[in-house]
């Protein structure tokens, strides 16, 4: 119904719909943001021409920082787990011609998000202050010159990239702290954003925050922020000649220098990709005790996702996060409805932040069946019931779940934006709901399983499950943490006082997710269990 082939429509249309919110919500508190910014007054004099540039040298070194950072990932994948470059090294094809060939591939994609970004923070930048015709000219060209500059800083960063890569790929607690932080870092700057926001929403001025001393700090970071300065240069007119021959010099090294790199290291990961389904190295164990099959099932599925790099981050990680993104929406929001509407709808809101970010964190159990890719069928073949299967993968998705729910529901506690009950209820209704999710993501993957060609059986690119898992639980968190809290509104403001009905409407609705999620998962399960010859790409 959602797909065309192997092409994930509901997935293309979902990220299409993400990415015109956020560029709605980027025009309206950037407008509002420049407003702000350009009017600052530095020796008692407004400068708008050096307020410009610094501005957009902020805003191209944070776009040019996030196309870096996937142009790195894009990299790695194609060049080193792509399944076509099996077929490509076994071909005559030299490592230098595969690497420009990925290279022009990713351009193409960049070149969109280029596009994108460019006449979102140009056109909201011009929208506020005055602009030549010169500056769409340069704008036209930015699209084309910002993947150039990513993609060869992108470039230089790969072989580095990939030696790291090596050295944390057994290194798996490592691997986990590393990632789990970088994350935790990332969701913290983004609550600084937020807090931003919030000023910018209250009415709260700017100008106080921007005094000489910060102003003068500002000027001097944005003077170290190369190359993105060159892309603002054009824009001011400053430095033109420069910064061009800047870019392009950047362009021209990073990939020339990357080329010089990578022949080496591209050709023995294609000999060490090949040999691996050739090579078995036997150890000597010993097995101290025999464990019940669903204490040893249990295990298998913990240590596949920790000792596989995307798996762990994609669900470990993320979910030991959620706590922290909980906390600073439920800051940012308590304070909003508060100021906006005058009245206090934290155990609301903190209903719908538990069941959107439990959808979210608990996005990874779509591909509970996918994942075990051939080793499904010795799973079939072993004398272990079809419940003790299912439920192994279940039970350990809610261990995990249940951690970061209850770790979210002791920072709200402790912060004091909800009271112990109200705690404890949170905590209960995001559990029930992460059951659900998990039930009905993974008997919805074992009907539509779709097995990697991998050796290693690892998923790499997300599937129409993922996609569907995601949107039934942003229904979900709307309609139960939305009803709730229009309900609370609409009765405070008529002077009504609703009692009970926030946790009796929620906790009912919480109830028969779960009922119908059992129904769902349990539904002639045993037969289509051993019916089951799916899993082909």
């Amino acid at each position: 119904m959602f797909k065309a082939g192997h092409f994930d429509v509901l997935g293309f249309l979902l990220r299409l719909a993400l990415a015109a919110a956020i560029v709605a919500l980027f025009v309206i508190f950037f407008g509002r943001f420049v407003e702000v910014y350009v009017g600052v007054k530095t020796a008692g004099k407004t400068d708008i021409a050096a307020r410009s540039n610094e501005l957009l040298t902020i805003l191209y070194s944070a776009v040019m920082f996030g196309m870096v950072i996937g142009g790195v990932g894009q990299l790695g994948r194609e060049l080193f787990s792509a399944d076509d470059m099996k077929l490509y090294s076994a071909m005559p094809i030299n490592a230098r011609t595969l690497f420009v060939a990925k290279l022009i591939s990713i351009y193409r994609g960049q070149l969109t998000i280029a596009f994108v970004a460019v006449v979102t923070v140009n056109a909201t930048f011009a929208w506020k202050v005055g602009v030549t015709a010169a500056f769409w000219i340069l704008s036209a060209g930015c699209c084309f010159l910002l993947p150039l500059l990513t993609i060869g800083i992108a470039a230089l960063i790969v072989p580095i990239f990939q030696v790291i890569k090596r050295f944390l790929k057994e290194r798996y607690l490592l691997m986990f702290i590393v990632v789990t932080a970088l994350l935790g870092l990332a969701i913290w700057i983004y609550s600084i954003v937020l807090g931003g926001v919030k000023q910018l929403l209250l009415g709260d001025s700017l100008k106080y925050f921007f005094s000489e001393r910060v102003m003068n700090m500002i000027a001097k970071v944005c003077s170290f922020l190369y190359p993105a300065r060159w892309l603002a240069n054009l824009f001011s007119g400053t430095e033109f000649v420069w910064s061009w021959v800047g870019i392009i010099a950047v362009a021209a090294v990073g990939i020339t220098v990357s080329m010089l790199i990578i022949k080496s290291i591209l050709t023995k990961a294609l000999q060490a990709r090949n040999q691996s389904a050739l090579s078995v190295s036997f150890q000597n164990s010993v097995v101290k005790e025999k464990s019940p099959k669903f204490v040893a099932l249990l295990k298998k599925e913990f240590l596949h996702i920790f000792r596989t790099p995307s798996y762990m981050f994609s669900y470990f990680s993320v979910a030991f996060i959620m706590p922290l993104m909980v906390y600073f929406c439920m800051d940012v929001g308590a304070s909003l409805v508060v100021n906006l509407v005058g009245l206090d709808c934290n155990l609301e809101l903190a209903i719908f932040l538990t069941v959107l970010f439990g959808a979210l964190t608990n996005v990874f159990c779509a591909t509970n069946i996918s994942r075990d890719g051939e080793m499904f069928y010795t799973l079939k073949a072993m004398p272990i019931s079809y419940k003790t299967v299912f439920f192994s993968k279940i039970v350990l998705c809610l261990i995990v779940t249940a951690i970061s729910q209850v770790a979210s529901a002791i920072t709200l506690c402790a912060t004091g934006m909800i009271g112990l009950k109200d705690g404890l209820f949170v905590g209960g209704i995001g559990l029930l709901f992460s059951f659900a999710y998990i039930a009905v993501a993974t008997r919805y993957d074992f009907n539509h399983a779709k097995f990697s060609t991998e050796d290693d059986g690892e998923i790499k690119e997300s599937s129409g499950t993922v996609s569907i898992v995601i949107v039934v639980g942003l229904l979900f968190s709307f309609i139960v943490g939305g009803l709730v809290f229009v309900l609370k509104v609409l009765a405070q403001l008529k002077g009504f006082e609703i009692g009970y009905l926030t946790y009796v409407l929620s906790g009912g609705i919480a109830v028969l997710a779960v009922g119908l999620a059992l129904f769902y998962l349990l539904f002639r399960l045993r037969k289509k269990y051993y019916e089951f010859s799916g899993g082909g790409i």
